[in-house]
């Protein structure tokens, strides 16, 4: 268990730290946060969080994972392709890059880092030639990327949609679950996202921006590959499930309503509560609790049979209920 607790807080107290000397440095309007129709924040804020969080988690990485068995080509892969979307990603806080720009630097960065993974990574191998299965990841890390981004916006929403499960995870590889190596990149970016959550509280005086939800999703996502390999494909997809359904949900909507997906809107499920009068504590809370609940599905995936399908189908049903909620009931 300290080969998880340690990164976990070193990490913690290390983008803290780093944040708390870049919003000193830095003037206070640099990469402010407008205010728009759309915002769900109603103060002025900087998307700084980003460029301390990336450093710190991949630091931390560097520092704890070849001891924890973290492939030193796999954390070169994961490093190079983070970095990547962190200058991309600040790059456009400051200057809105064009979207082909973006996603031409996602499909780079995460090629990159499932070929990090190694030949011998697989999770379908009786199902799917290798090749094919690779050219998955990558979308589905792409996939990963951009809904980390598309969630990322509500005060304390990727702490408790993604550190809470990340959090799980690292747990898991304590009780031999899944590999300590796993669980230590989980506990790294979970220790990042802790540090954050000190700035990020109602009401946000700091948010990540690009340069922090891009890299993110990317380590979040190799993270959920990691735990698919180790425990079941079935965990690897309920623990992050609430981002996944919320995402692809609102996204189908929109489609389904002839709307330009590639524009700027705040029609996400939790965005919609916000704006019919829940607190952000509530809703950030109510993502937190149903990701506890997740935790437990996921943990029952690693049998066959009754309790994996009752384990699914929890997961499943509570997702809905909450994405409900959210979307259909008042405070």
């Amino acid at each position: 268990m300290p080969a998880i607790i340690i990164p976990f807080l070193v990490t913690a107290i290390a983008s803290t730290v780093l944040l708390a000397v870049i919003m000193r440095i830095l003037p206070a309007d640099f990469l402010g946060a407008a205010v728009t129709e759309r915002s769900n924040h109603t103060q002025a804020a900087q998307q700084l969080g980003g460029l301390a969080i990336v450093p710190a988690i991949i630091c931390s990485l560097w520092i704890f994972g070849p001891e924890n068995g973290l492939n030193p080509a796999f954390l070169a892969c994961a490093t190079i392709a983070s970095l990547l979307l962190w200058v991309i990603g600040f790059l456009d806080d400051r200057h809105h890059l064009p979207e082909s720009i973006r996603l031409l630097s996602q499909f780079a960065a995460s090629t990159i880092a499932v070929y990090g993974l190694g030949p011998d990574f697989r999770l379908l191998p009786d199902l799917l030639p290798f090749l094919l299965e690779r050219g998955l990841l990558v979308l589905a890390l792409v996939y990963f990327i951009n809904l980390t981004n598309f969630m990322d916006g509500l005060d304390l929403m990727v702490v408790s949609g993604l550190g809470v499960p990340l959090a799980l995870l690292a747990g898991f590889s304590g009780f031999g679950l899944v590999a300590i190596g796993t669980g230590n990149l989980a506990a790294a970016i979970a220790g990042g996202l802790a540090g954050f959550a000190i700035f990020n509280r109602p009401k946000a005086r700091v948010f990540l921006g690009d340069s922090g939800s891009l890299p993110i999703g990317l380590l979040s996502g190799l993270a959920c590959f990691l735990v698919a390999r180790d425990m079941s494909i079935w965990a690897g997809l309920i623990l992050p499930l609430f981002f996944i359904a919320d995402a692809t949900s609102t996204l189908l909507m929109r489609l389904a309503a002839g709307e330009n997906i590639l524009a700027a809107h705040s029609k996400h499920a939790y965005q919609v509560a916000k704006r019919s009068g829940w607190s952000v504590w509530q809703v950030v809370s109510s993502v937190g609790l149903l990701n506890l609940i997740l935790g437990a599905c996921a943990l029952a995936t690693i049998q066959h049979g009754l309790p994996r399908l009752v384990g699914i189908l929890v997961a499943l049903f509570a997702v809905a209920l909450v994405l409900y909620r959210f979307r259909n009931r008042k405070n």
